[in-house]
């Protein structure tokens, strides 16, 4: 998902043109700001949210033990509350995560795999490129040495 995150946006580069007043309270200093940033921004942030509440649902669920019975409710609480913006964000700047990531699979005409290798050491990575190569070598050696 990280990786789809980041060519979408490559895609969506902001110009820096079109900007996108965003209000808010600071409570410290009892008074209404305004920051600007563009779409694009605010869309990074989106995906940036949704993959980290992505990679806090896969440490919970591969070190739930580990982590303890406050451990995990904190992260939880901090997974739930990064999805909860980000479909506030996704509602409020009218943007659709799961179609833009199936819009990026269907560009770059691919579909997801199983064993993308995501979280495997490169040796492991290029001991199965070289063998599956060595595979596929060996059936051409084997027709010019017949033909």
């Amino acid at each position: 998902m990280v990786k789809d995150s980041v060519e979408i946006m490559e895609q969506g580069a902001c110009s820096g043109m079109a900007a996108v007043p965003i209000h808010y309270y600071d409570v410290d200093r009892m008074q209404e700001k305004t920051i600007e940033s563009c779409q694009g921004d605010l869309t990074v942030i989106c995906n940036v949210l949704a993959d980290y509440a992505d990679m806090l649902d896969e440490l919970l669920q591969t070190d739930r033990e580990r982590l303890g019975f406050c451990g995990a409710l904190q992260y939880e609480r901090m997974r739930d509350r990064c999805r909860k913006i980000t479909a506030d964000l996704q509602e409020k700047i009218c943007y659709d995560r799961a179609a833009a990531i199936e819009k990026c699979r269907k560009r770059a005409g691919r579909k997801p795999k199983a064993d993308a290798g995501i979280g495997e050491d490169a040796l492991v990575l290029s001991a199965r490129r070289r063998a599956q190569q060595k595979t596929e070598q060996q059936p051409a050696a084997e027709q010019s040495k017949t033909g």
